[in-house]
């Protein structure tokens, strides 16, 4: 088994349940017939740490663990659901093309006062994806980039409130193509 880091394995658990939805258990422990071979575990001492790590997760109310037909189910809830959301958006990254071509992708967005957090992590989130600022909340990156935006947008709830537009041209070109490291 990998050596995973402090709160890794639970995640990588999490993360495979919400592609399946629910494990069908065969053994004492919920879940860990299916769950196990995943991880590969060397011996008895990475099995518990695998059982630790689904009873934390049940702990936290991120997966529930009942017997249906005789069988242990462990499944993913709303909560856990949320928690994998937030991996992919914070795992999120755009795709560089080996070659541009030759589009630039604008963001902007409008959100109110009135969910000043949400405009804040949007705003942070899309300048950790490597947009520029044109503006304040006006951004613009070579990369096709409309899905990681629908998928901040959607996460936030604020998607109704974000513009994305694809240009052929734009003010400011030497400086954009300087910082995006682009030839020209």
């Amino acid at each position: 088994m990998k050596d995973y880091q402090y709160g890794e394995l639970t995640k990588e658990i999490l993360k495979g349940l919400a592609v399946g939805g629910f494990i069908v258990a065969m053994v004492a422990m919920p879940g860990l017939a299916y769950i196990m071979p995943l991880f590969k575990p060397r011996g008895a001492k990475d099995r518990y740490r695998i059982k630790c790590a689904v009873e934390s997760l049940h702990k936290k109310k991120l997966v529930n663990i009942y017997t249906k037909n005789g069988n242990e189910i462990v499944e993913i809830t709303k909560e856990g659901r949320k928690k994998v959301l937030e991996y992919n958006l914070d795992e999120m990254k755009l795709k560089v093309p080996k070659k541009w071509d030759g589009w630039w992708r604008i963001v902007m967005f409008d959100i109110p006062q009135s969910k000043k957090k949400a405009r804040d992590a949007v705003s942070r989130k899309i300048k950790e994806l490597g947009l520029y600022p044109i503006q304040k909340s006006v951004f613009v990156s070579p990369y096709l980039c409309k899905n990681e935006i629908d998928f901040i947008g959607e996460f936030f709830g604020v998607r109704d409130r974000i513009i994305y537009i694809k240009a052929k041209e734009i003010e400011g070109v030497r400086k954009l193509k300087e910082y995006f490291d682009i030839s020209y």
